[in-house]
């Protein structure tokens, strides 16, 4: 009697797995989207309402012609990306896997998603300075989402800018967040100790070599679109780190 066997289902494609990934990421579109948008309209309002707090307690006496100009609220979503990273990585990873996906689909999933994320929130944000410009700061001279330097760059080149800084930031996390999901609380504890040793003695490396003025002069002579171009190296090791570090992940139930 000869046995018939059954026909090999063909494995999807890697598109289709990096697709089903990336899915996954945003079924739950508010941790990764929606909330980060939300929380800096908030900021923003709140940054409005202080500038018109203080022009009403200025009454008639003028203010400086600046004294709106400088802001550091939008650098919260930059920091906030970080946290986005990790919270997105511990939800889906164990899921994603269990479905059949490899670590490498799903690395390269999640890297393409939070790419499009950057792009996506570096791009709106420039959006959102170039209605600011429009508007005259808001009708006050406010600047919020182009502060100090920032507000003198063409719309696109600060597109750039941001993209690349909220890619830094989302890298970060993905390395952070691949810790979390292979030694849990422990491995992101670990990540940023690790990670303020570093700067931190880069800082006492600089300061024990009496090298700030040559610091200062390097990033007073460039752009600030190059200094944004410099953080690529840096994004590309936090990325590659995440990957060493998910492929002995386990996932858990």
């Amino acid at each position: 009697m000869t046995a018939i066997s059954a026909p090999a289902i063909p494995a999807p494609a890697l598109a289709a797995r990096i697709g089903t990934t990336i899915r996954i990421h945003l079924a739950n579109p508010w941790s990764l989207v929606i909330t980060p948008a939300l929380i800096t309209f908030g900021v923003f309002l709140l940054n409005f309402a202080i500038w018109h707090a203080v022009r009403i307690a200025a009454g008639d006496r003028p203010l400086d012609p600046n004294a709106f100009n400088y802001n550091g609220g939008v650098s919260w979503v930059l920091f906030f990306m970080t946290v986005v990273a990790v919270q997105s990585m511990n939800q889906t990873f164990s899921f994603t896997v269990g479905l059949g996906a490899t670590r490498r689909d799903y690395f390269l999933g999640t890297t393409l998603l939070f790419a499009g994320l950057a792009l996506g929130f570096g791009t709106w944000i420039a959006l959102m300075a170039g209605i600011e410009r429009a508007t005259n700061g808001w009708g006050i001279n406010g600047h919020f989402f182009a502060p100090g330097f920032l507000g003198s760059l063409p719309l696109w080149e600060l597109a750039v800018v941001y993209s690349l800084a909220i890619a830094l930031m989302l890298a970060i996390g993905s390395a952070a967040g691949a810790m979390f999901v292979r030694w849990a609380a422990n491995g992101v504890i670990a990540f940023f100790a690790v990670l303020a040793v570093v700067v931190v003695g880069g800082v006492f490396a600089i300061s024990a070599t009496h090298s700030w003025e040559a610091v200062a002069r390097f990033f007073s002579e460039r752009d600030v679109i190059d200094i944004a171009l410099l953080s690529i190296p840096i994004t590309l090791a936090s990325a590659g780190f995440a990957f060493i570090a998910l492929r002995r992940a386990t996932p858990k139930g």
